[in-house]
């Protein structure tokens, strides 16, 4: 196999290593860097999966350290339980609570430390502050989760009986991330049928089976997610940094809107809303050059840390130093348009503006109307799992991951979307001014089909002047129906249909004066998103897939509608709509 070890590193020489103790004997490898004047300092601790010492172009922790003992902190990175350095098995997620706390409890008695600590990372390294912050350490005075959530990875269910469609790096990140304590990469095949045997030749290769791929079919397996309810009866100072182009979103809102409802969290939760991917990648940069890539060009990865670090700074001078104003309470990326501060989010003045899908759907592009549609029209579509929709930015040979890359490299046109037939599409009438989207985004429907499950995708994007089309906002939900005969007319399909609510997140982004909201609504999103096989089965273990007839009911007393949520002055939007 093309496989690519990542392996310990040794401690840099301006770091001394550490051996961390806990609570079970085992003990966890770190790194320590400290300021040279040597008096006791607060500490920032992180905690990673991927290696505390591994330099450009991966996750560069030494150099993130430095920046922050530049700025007079000492710095604890940190390998989590059964990686790289540390001892332990891999046991992903289980059991970063109890060592989050008894890492800041020994952090906490040591003669550097002056007893106050925060807490800085992405994704996994964002989860293992959540955990810590969920143990209620007295030590513990900020966190800075950056695109995670306590859910973080899982498929979740809805209130209404739908669920998440499950991201492929959910189970990829099992088998192939947290195989062994190193970190390995090859490429993936996700046509493969059954997707469960499709890390066998990577496991033939390492000797063993990866027990949190196998474990991960195990319902129990849900249960290690940091409890939101631990985390929500112990409040701190937490800065939360959500991705509006993050395929992590769907965690950090789930936590911010808890966050946002808890009489606890009123004077603790800060917002910071960017324009970004997974990577950190940034809507600024599309589309990117290789100058702007932070794996290929050390500028650019130098200028990403910084934009990891230092809007932190003053959140930790403040909580962690006790000096400085802090951060805003929102800070929020609007699109390419700059940055904005709120006292909250949504931004005041805000208001859900309400379109009515309408139209027949794939022989001609239907409407966004803000008027009631009152005929009821079924718009139907076939669903082919041999041909699917295909992921935004889909790589013809991924290295590793679900085979798709940053949607910022190519930023691609998505008008041509609605020319396919398994694909509706609605758009508005160009705004006569500006609007500013910011907060949610929902699209509710009935929803009917010929299988017994079926997925629902939605993207909504920018339709400019001159035909082109860019994301704002997607989502997508996974619903179990009662399944209609093929061809059945409108009234059975009607009485078929089911009511579904497909959250399209957040939006924070400006619709520019003469330009359109355009839907695309879907079956599929291939390969980011794993596969329905439509009859109810676990899809890691289908061989095949149903292809099927999905419908949409538009107009009516039950039309299918779109809310977005703008956060001009009502006259304002009144007079962008006409």
């Amino acid at each position: 196999m093309d496989v690519l070890k990542l392996s310990p590193v040794p401690t840099p020489d301006d770091a001394m290593a550490l051996d961390i103790p806990m609570r079970d004997g085992v003990t966890l490898a770190a790194d320590l860097y400290r300021p040279d004047h040597g008096r006791p300092t607060a500490t920032i601790l992180i905690r990673t999966p991927y290696g505390k010492g591994l330099g450009a172009p991966m996750f560069d922790l030494p150099s993130i350290a430095r920046i922050f003992v530049a700025h007079g902190f000492s710095v604890v990175a940190q390998d989590v339980r059964g990686r790289f350095a540390s001892g332990g098995g891999q046991e992903v997620y289980r059991r970063e609570i109890d060592d989050g706390y008894d890492t800041l409890d020994w952090i906490v008695a040591q003669d550097w430390s002056d007893g106050n600590i925060g807490m800085w990372g992405t994704s996994y390294v964002g989860f293992t502050q959540l955990a810590a912050a969920a143990s209620g350490h007295p030590a513990l005075k900020a966190i800075v989760p950056r695109m995670t959530g306590t859910e973080l990875g899982f498929p979740m269910g809805f209130a209404d009986g739908s669920s998440d469609v499950e991201h492929a790096v959910f189970r990829w990140y099992f088998g192939q991330v947290y195989a062994d304590n190193p970190l390995y990469m090859f490429p993936l095949d996700w046509s493969f049928r059954p997707l469960r045997q499709i890390f066998d030749p990577f496991f033939d290769y390492l000797g063993k089976r990866s027990q949190d791929f196998d474990d991960s079919f195990n319902p129990e397996f849900f249960k290690r997610v940091v409890p939101r309810s631990r985390l929500l009866a112990n409040p701190i100072p937490t800065l939360y940094t959500v991705g509006t182009y993050d395929m992590a979103a769907i965690w950090s809102w789930r936590d911010v809107e808890a966050m946002q409802k808890s009489p606890l969290w009123h004077d603790k939760l800060h917002l910071r809303i960017e324009a970004i991917d997974h990577e950190s990648y940034s809507l600024d940069l599309a589309p990117m050059t290789d100058e702007d890539d932070h794996r290929k060009n050390a500028r650019a990865r130098e200028r990403l840390q910084r934009q990891w670090v230092d809007p932190t700074i003053p959140f930790y001078d403040r909580h962690l130093r006790g000096f400085g104003e802090g951060v805003a309470r929102v800070a929020y990326q609007v699109g390419k348009g700059g940055w904005e501060t709120a006292p909250t989010w949504p931004p005041q003045p805000a208001q859900a503006v309400q379109f009515h899908l309408d139209g027949t759907g794939p022989e001609a592009q239907g409407r966004l109307s803000l008027l009631p549609v009152e005929d009821r029209r079924i718009a139907r579509w076939r669903h082919d799992p041999e041909a699917p929709v295909p992921s935004i930015a889909v790589t013809e040979e991924a290295p590793c991951g679900p085979g798709v890359k940053s949607i910022f490299m190519v930023w691609p046109d998505l008008a041509p979307l609605g020319e396919r037939p398994d694909v509706l599409a609605f758009a508005t009438e160009p705004v006569a001014g500006d609007l500013l989207l910011a907060g949610p985004v929902d699209l509710r429907a009935m929803l009917a089909s010929t299988l017994t499950s079926a997925d629902l995708f939605c993207r909504l994007s920018d339709l400019a002047p001159d035909g082109t089309a860019g994301l704002i906002a997607r989502g997508h939900v996974r619903v179990g129906l009662d399944p209609v005969e093929e061809g059945a007319d409108d009234e059975a399909v009607a009485r078929a249909a089911h009511p579904v609510h497909v959250p399209l997140l957040h939006a924070s982004y400006r619709l520019p004066a003469g330009h359109r909201l355009l839907l695309h609504v879907f079956g599929s999103d291939f390969p980011e998103y794993l596969f329905n096989p439509g009859d109810g089965s676990e899809t890691w273990d289908a061989e095949t897939a149903l292809a099927g007839t999905h419908a949409l009911e538009l107009g009516g007393l039950r039309g299918a509608t779109l809310t977005v949520t703008a956060a001009n002055p009502p006259e304002a939007v009144a007079r962008a709509f006409g």
